[in-house]
């Protein structure tokens, strides 16, 4: 039973210096010269979960790796044939990164945990924190590495096939490289964690914008974690040509051409949140000319650029792709220019838990938390809720962004964020929080 001679708000706030603990000896051993570097199933990654794992054990907590490298930490139930809780998000940064982007939600895990044990909460089932490996796409090139092996969505022949891209070697090399016996990762055949073993899935996460740091709000209960369409590998082509020579009528520009379709989709962009669709986005995260022949004194022949949209209704990503392929080719026949688009990637919208999402945002309100719902962008909490775990998640204001080594997440936004997910947990549970 849970001792009710305390809150388990202050509790978990009481976990804080350990909190702080573990997040400063992270920082130590995974600090580059600029920021943080953990990369998927490295040495500085691994590093971040043995400290956890220590961690844990102080704690009394049962740690266990799966056959993947994730790291699972469980404060373990008086029946183990329950589905368990789980919580925790992942360990592995982008390069010169910030500390805070996925190791947060494993620490808040741990925080979590830790509070239980000091109120002496015997639950029914397991409750598991897990570190993952590999959420970060620009290490293999796609994302929900660790995640999609935990839920046994990832094709095992990309354990060969996706390689690094600072190293070229593969995941697999990668892999065995930190101690995974890979040979056993390919016979299982499937992940251990299933919507038949496992009761929900809550991600604490720092938020990655600026909207609770906008509204002096310090914790987030996304709604939907947005889809998207990606064109990554789009280019235009036009003609060289001398810049003081060609009149407007004899030119190719793909330059002007490749702006104007920017120019066009932005637009549409506009026209859709005038019109109310809700939490969208759009990106032109690369657009350049070729440096071996561009010149101040040419008009570019080629153009190369990057499209990403986000939403959160697959109705609106449609029309995305389909705007952007009509747009194209009118601007194409116009300027007297070729898009080529490549391929077009991208996934669905997932809408998070109605009811785990609903307990969240009541709880907070009982703890005095103010919270802001809104949509996020893409988080492990995906995978586990199309592999079909109800899946919800706490955001944590975070000043400065994310992916950058400025990230600046206040510790005592930590705790709020951290006092929700355990008064999520423990409602579940079916106790008495106070």
């Amino acid at each position: 039973m849970m001792d009710r001679s305390g809150s388990l708000a202050a509790a978990v706030r009481s976990q804080m210096p350990l909190a702080t603990r573990i997040f400063d000896a992270i920082r130590e051993r995974t600090a580059d010269h600029v920021g943080i570097t953990r990369p998927a199933w490295s040495l500085q990654d691994l590093a971040a979960a043995e400290i956890i794992a220590e961690a844990a054990r102080e704690l009394g907590l049962t740690v266990e790796w799966d056959l993947a490298g994730n790291l699972l930490c469980s404060l373990c139930g008086t029946d183990p044939d329950q589905p368990r809780i789980l919580t925790g998000s992942h360990l592995d940064s982008v390069p010169t990164g910030g500390h805070y982007d996925g190791l947060a939600g494993v620490v808040a895990g741990i925080s979590v945990l830790a509070a239980f044990r000091e109120m002496d909460l015997q639950p029914a089932c397991d409750i598991t924190t897990i570190g993952l490996r590999g959420e970060e796409s620009v290490w293999y090139g796609i994302a929900y590495i660790g995640s999609r092996l935990a839920v046994g969505t990832l094709p095992l022949e990309q354990l060969d096939e996706l390689r690094r891209g600072d190293t070229g070697r593969s995941l697999a090399e990668h892999m065995s490289d930190v101690g995974v016996d890979v040979d056993d990762l390919r016979r299982a055949r499937g992940g251990a964690i299933n919507s038949n073993n496992t009761r929900a899935f809550f991600e604490l996460h720092i938020e990655q914008g600026p909207v609770l740091v906008g509204e002096d709000v310090s914790v987030g209960i996304p709604t939907t974690i947005r889809g998207n369409v990606r064109f990554p590998y789009a280019h235009c082509l036009g003609a060289y040509g001398h810049s003081g020579a060609l009149p407007r009528a004899y030119r190719n520009d793909a330059a002007l051409a490749a702006v104007e379709l920017v120019h066009t989709l932005d637009s549409f962009w506009i026209e859709q949140e005038a019109m109310g669709v809700p939490d969208t986005v759009f990106t032109v995260g690369k657009l350049f000319t070729d440096p071996t022949y561009h010149g101040m004194t040419k008009v570019p022949g080629r153009c190369d650029f990057t499209l990403n949209f986000g939403g959160t209704t697959k109705t609106f990503l449609d029309a995305c792709r389909e705007r952007t392929v009509i747009t194209a080719g009118d601007i194409a026949q116009k300027r007297r220019v070729e898009f080529e688009l490549g391929e077009c990637v991208g996934s669905d919208p997932t809408p998070l838990d109605n009811q785990l999402r609903g307990v969240l945002a009541d709880k907070a309100e009982s703890a005095g938390i103010q919270i802001r719902e809104f949509a996020t962008v893409g988080h492990d909490a995906s995978i586990f809720a199309r592999a079909g775990i109800p899946s919800a998640m706490v955001l944590v204001r975070n000043d400065k962004g994310s992916h950058n080594p400025d990230e600046a997440m206040e510790m005592s936004d930590f705790a709020d964020g951290s006092v929700v997910l355990a008064e999520g947990i423990v409602s579940l549970l079916g106790y008495d929080s106070t």
